[in-house]
């Protein structure tokens, strides 16, 4: 389907792993005690400079247990960006909608072989989480799970028509 507009959609959503991320740093902090406390026992003199080390390490560590992903949708062209920390971004997946064979909103176990999955959506139970299936034209079958904004779901339509199966609250197809 060609569209004669050019679509630019860009969305930025932050992992919801409260569980996983809150652990990590009260294990940072109970670890920061005990270094702290090692190091005033141990070398009392230079107490102040393992502070700082120890002070700085934490924050870097909190810091960097932001995870965030970018969406961003170009006339057909999807990329999906990591980014830890707010400053180091890595492209997960970049596809055409061509290589697109099936997206729809998330409601059960996914049926199929796939050769990778990622997981780019804030999280497992979130109501509006939705995958699409791509087919690349090295062969791999990937299935990506992601939390689109309405406008963005407007813009897949745009380009993949049938290939979208929008639900209604009744479970009927639109």
């Amino acid at each position: 389907m060609q569209n004669n507009r050019d679509i630019f959609v860009e969305e930025l959503i932050r992992c919801n792993r409260a569980g996983k991320e809150g652990l990590f740093k009260v294990a940072a902090i109970i670890l920061g005690l005990i270094l702290c406390a090692l190091a005033f026992h141990f070398f009392t003199s230079i107490f102040p400079f393992f502070f700082a080390i120890i002070c700085i390490l934490i924050f870097f560590m909190f810091r960097y247990s932001v995870k965030e992903y970018e969406y961003s949708f170009i006339s057909g062209d999807v990329d999906i960006d990591v980014i830890l920390g707010k400053r180091k971004r890595k492209t997960v997946l970049s596809c055409s909608c061509r290589d697109i064979k099936l997206m729809e909103k998330c409601g059960g176990k996914v049926e199929g072989s796939f050769t990778s999955t990622i997981d780019a959506s804030i999280s497992a139970k979130s109501p509006n989480r939705w995958y699409f299936i791509c087919e690349l034209q090295d062969g791999s079958r990937t299935i990506v799970y992601f939390n689109p904004s309405d406008r963005m779901l407007e813009a897949f339509k745009m380009y993949l028509g049938h290939k979208m199966k929008l639900q209604t609250a009744e479970g009927t197809d639109k």
